[in-house]
């Protein structure tokens, strides 16, 4: 239904906000903080409660719906439905104060405040809890540059925050009203809104000052919080100062009850999607306060997380597991994107997250819900990788698969042939591909719930197709992904349903479902978005008490795209399989392969067979004219209803016509076996470079004779210590697994030292996203240095830089590694030892230029 439609429908009248107030009072529940735990307060069990930040109602979110003419209510409505879909029941949100204050601190009363007023009703309908934040600090603008605003704390620091008298008063002032403000839609006071568990005071602070001096601010913020009425529990960051043990001891000697914490375990604003296993870098979470006395009373939160500049759908459920390991009881993604804009993903690029546009990673984020409720507190986990495997989770970083299986419910990021454990007791199934239960064509989520009476509800949302990376710079007029409402075949296999069920759309215009009842044979129906009743029962009459709401976004109409990724080098005499994405084709269209080497005229058309989701694959000829070595150069071409269109550059027409106009082509260059295959070249790859936490340099573009390189170059007197200089990913036109790597024996580098002579300690990252390395000596001048494979032994792999910046640079070697594994090669990484070496007195470094796998003779 249309946005305009669904807030028509669904929008709540002001004459029956006291009714709504009162139903919305039988499911409010208190907590309490005891010996460092949040406990229900009605039945003393332990909260874990699990969810996202979703900023709509503030800051770029608020401006981009508008830019777009979107009714912001309306769009609050889906993203509250899609989110409770995903059976998340958390919210968190800094709350920017410079968009609804004035100079002084008191509170506007504006549009932002009331969507804030309007999100928290849509959430506390759906049971989810909030725990706010009313003090971001932060500007409105973000992406973009700050908009005037005309809030206390415009043109100050976050250190005059807690410094300055007269801003302190400014937000006791701001901090009483607001919490004192009356939800114009629920009739709820914010400070003992029974919904709003908890309050954080202030988001990611600094303190420059002496730790007693942060104290006594925290004492006053309190103070101000429970003069304005509010006897819940509070939080403050203590994550945000870095490892300063005596802020944090302070910290905890205050009147708080909690403690706030934040992961993104990856960084932050890569601008390009990570292409590398980071599954070592969640093993753990660290808490370097854990042992501090005084922090030991106090409850934990994780305010924020991501994998950000992560597209896999391994993370959240490893982070999940983690979170419980270091006694967190509530954990908030951030942030998730608004539907209505998520197809540019600029609301904040760095992450990616909504249940239409990335459904592995939002049934992912599902599975780590389940497991974040479902796990103890102080759950004890194995040591990374074995951790892989977890309750009722196992992850694969190679099949980009979580599976979730606990008997009642089945829920898979991705295909897979994983068969549940008990499919007549399940209850609920979610995935994305096809999986023993259900077999699916298209590449949108989908989510099976049975009814009390037997009867299955089937939620089916569009094909997604993913047109460019994701995590580039935010732009509002850059489409990342498109989103395709089409008919798919899916067959169901339930014990309880059998294979020739009644399916009925409930969804829609009473007329749009009529029109839509089919019968199943042997088990195969086909479905387009929507919601549909699945029953064993030839006559199906769906009881009117069945949810049929259903939220989408405008979908553009539709039109043919093909998304290919092609292959920088591949080896002669190895099967080569062309792979293309297709959407907004018929079922009857035909996909063909049109093939030749670069200098030759006539292509060669390959006709394409489809693999489901909307993959179409073809192989390269195996007879002899196709097996010299060359630059293949290659389009597709895609004939639907008499109309032929050319990729890349969606150019009427195919490629054998006499006046046909190119756009380019596709190429792959085919080497002779056992050539090196490049695994970094600086002149290529500079998107796959990755910084270490606490790196000890910067990378920069050079060159020398033999061409580009990187310089990674220490001035300070005080690195001669070492440390991480440098990680990187393989690229995504360099395929490694799947290739016959057998007779490469050793890795090949150049490179040189920046001083007169050097250690340097290099690893190849593989094994379950390990890392294996040896040290080797190196000069001033370039060589080209090969090290035997078999002389890499399992070292310390090294983290990316995280967020907090006390987490672990390095996650200690795996002695139970096993074999170097050439097949999940993923990256590098390069270090400097300790050393006090003379000539290392005024800098250290190196430059680097192509690595490669090599095969040297026996």
């Amino acid at each position: 239904m249309s946005l305009s439609r669904s807030l028509l429908r669904f929008a709540i009248p002001f004459c029956c906000v006291l009714l709504l107030s009162i139903a919305l009072s039988a499911n409010a529940r208190d907590i309490t903080v005891e010996n460092g735990e949040m406990r229900w307060q009605d039945t003393g069990e332990p909260v874990a409660l699990f969810g996202v930040n979703y900023s709509a109602p503030f800051a770029y979110g608020y401006r981009a719906i508008e830019r777009r003419g979107i009714d912001h209510k309306a769009a609050i409505d889906m993203d509250v439905a899609h989110i409770a879909r995903l059976k998340l029941d958390a919210y968190r949100i800094h709350v920017w104060d410079k968009v609804i204050s004035d100079k002084q601190g008191n509170l506007l009363n504006n549009h932002n405040l009331e969507l804030f007023d309007y999100l928290m009703l849509r959430l506390q309908e759906r049971g989810i809890k909030a725990i706010i934040t009313p003090i971001a600090w932060w500007g409105s603008g973000y992406p973009e540059p700050d908009p005037e605003e005309p809030g206390f704390a415009v043109g100050f620091s976050k250190s005059d925050m807690n410094e300055k008298e007269h801003l302190i008063a400014a937000q006791e002032r701001y901090l009483t009203q607001f919490l004192q403000h009356k939800n114009r839609y629920t009739n709820r006071v914010v400070a003992t809104d029974p919904d709003i568990i908890a309050f954080e005071l202030f988001n990611e602070p600094k303190h420059p000052q002496p730790p007693e001096d942060a104290k006594a601010y925290v004492n006053r913020l309190i103070n101000a919080v429970r003069a304005a009425g509010v006897t819940k529990p509070l939080f403050y960051n203590i994550a945000e100062q870095g490892n300063k043990p005596q802020f944090a001891e302070a910290l905890c000697n205050s009147n708080i009850d909690g403690i706030a914490y934040q992961w993104y375990p990856t960084g932050l604003l890569k601008y390009s999607a990570m292409n590398t296993n980071m599954l070592p870098a969640v093993s753990r979470y660290t808490d370097p306060f854990a042992g501090i006395e005084a922090c030991a009373p106090k409850a934990r939160m994780v305010y924020e997380f991501d994998a950000a500049d992560v597209a896999h759908t391994v993370m959240y459920p490893a982070m999940a597991r983690s979170f419980k390991q270091a006694g967190f009881q509530w954990a908030t993604q951030f942030a998730y994107d608004p539907a209505v804009i998520a197809n540019t993903n600029s609301d904040y690029n760095t992450h990616f997250l909504n249940l239409l546009y990335t459904p592995g990673k939002a049934i992912s984020l599902m599975i780590a819900g389940e497991e974040f409720r479902a796990l103890p507190l102080d759950y004890q986990a194995s040591d990374y990788p074995a951790n892989n495997q977890f309750g009722h989770t196992q992850l694969s970083y190679t099949d980009n698969l979580a599976v979730f299986d606990d008997g009642k419910q089945f829920y898979y990021t991705n295909s897979t042939t994983t068969k549940p454990k008990q499919a007549n007791t399940l209850e609920h199934i979610a995935g994305v591909g096809s999986s023993p239960l259900v077999s699916y064509t298209g590449s949108g989520a989908y989510f099976l719930d049975r009814l009390e009476n037997g009867d299955w509800r089937l939620e089916v949302f569009p094909d997604v197709i993913n047109l460019q990376d994701a995590y580039q710079s935010s732009s509002l007029k850059r489409e990342v992904s498109r989103l395709y409402a089409q008919h798919r075949d899916m067959q169901i296999n339930l014990p309880e349903l059998g294979s020739r069920f009644t399916a009925v759309r409930i969804s829609g215009t009473e007329a749009e479902s009529a029109a839509q009842t089919m019968e199943a044979m042997s088990g195969r129906i086909t479905v387009q978005p929507g919601i549909y009743v699945l029953s064993e029962k030839s006559s199906v009459k769906p009881a009117s008490t069945i949810d049929n709401r259903y939220y989408l976004p405008t979908i553009p109409t539709v039109e043919p795209v093909l998304i290919h990724q092609a292959a920088r080098q591949h080896t002669l005499g190895e099967p080569l399989i062309f792979r293309v994405i297709a959407q907004g084709i018929s079922n009857k269209a035909q996909v063909s392969l049109q093939l030749k080497y670069q200098g030759y005229n006539d292509y060669l058309t390959i006709p394409m067979t489809t693999a489901g989701q909307g993959v179409f694959e073809a192989s390269l000829p195996e007879d002899d004219a196709w097996q010299q070595p060359g630059k293949l150069e290659y389009v597709f071409t895609v004939n639907d209803s008499g109309k032929t269109i050319t990729f890349p550059g969606k150019v009427s027409g195919s490629p054998q016509d006499w006046d046909h106009v190119t756009a380019g082509q596709y190429h792959t260059v085919l080497m002779p076996a056992l050539s090196p295959v490049v695994i970094f070249d600086p002149a290529l790859d500079r998107a796959a470079l990755i910084t270490p936490q606490q790196a000890i340099a910067w990378p920069a573009s050079s060159a020398s004779a033999d061409g580009e390189s990187v310089r990674l170059e220490v001035f300070e007197p005080h690195h001669p210590l070492g440390g991480s200089l440098l990680r990187t990913e393989l690229p995504k036109d360099l395929t490694i697994q799947g290739r016959d790597l057998t007779g490469y024996n050793a890795l090949a580098l150049r490179v040189r030292a920046t001083t007169h002579k050097d250690i340097l300690a290099l690893g190849v990252i593989a094994n379950d996203g390990l890392a294996f390395g040896a040290s080797v000596a190196i000069t001033n001048e370039w060589h080209t240095l090969v090290i035997p494979l078999d002389a890499l032994k399992p070292v310390a792999t090294v983290m990316p830089r995280a967020y907090p910046m006390f987490m672990p640079v390095t996650l200690p070697a795996n002695s139970t590694a096993g074999a170097l594994d050439l097949q999940q090669l993923s990256g590098l990484q390069f270090q400097l030892p300790a050393s006090r070496s003379n000539h290392h007195k005024h800098r250290r470094g190196i430059e680097l230029g192509e690595v490669a796998l090599v095969a040297l003779s026996e």
